[in-house]
């Protein structure tokens, strides 16, 4: 149980810092080198603009918010929380599948790749009918 609980928190650290990488990337603003996600690559955009189109997506949650999403990801937890589930509602359906494929892209996630967009999609559809 411990390793997983480990996993867990270092599956948090690198996605978060994917999403802030990507926004810091989109506005070109320069990373903390002290930050543990500093350095991390970013795949390759599938088409220009997708990376500001994915920090616009970020920018519409918060950073508590943005937890509680990765633990209903990898934990299977429901946002409980009723203003984070307002801002992922509003941000859509397309940020919300942008961001799970997105997240599957990169090394340490490509083996759950599918698993990361079935369970963000299954969540937010869960929460569309809730409302």
């Amino acid at each position: 149980m411990e390793k997983i609980s480990i996993m867990m928190v270092l599956m948090f650290v690198l996605s978060y810092g994917v999403m802030v990488t990507i926004a810091q990337e989109v506005r070109f603003t320069k990373p903390n080198p002290n930050d543990t996600w500093y350095g991390l690559p970013l795949p390759p955009q599938p088409r220009p603009g997708y990376y500001k189109y994915l920090g616009d997506c970020i920018d519409k949650t918060t950073q508590a918010c943005g937890i509680q999403i990765i633990d209903a990801i990898f934990e299977g937890n429901l946002l409980k929380d009723h203003d984070c589930r307002t801002k992922v509602l509003e941000a859509g359906y397309l940020c919300n599948r942008a961001l799970s494929y997105t997240l599957g892209k990169f090394d340490a996630f490509k083996s759950e790749a599918s698993y990361i967009v079935q369970s963000s999609n299954d969540i937010f559809d869960d929460m569309s009918k809730k409302v």
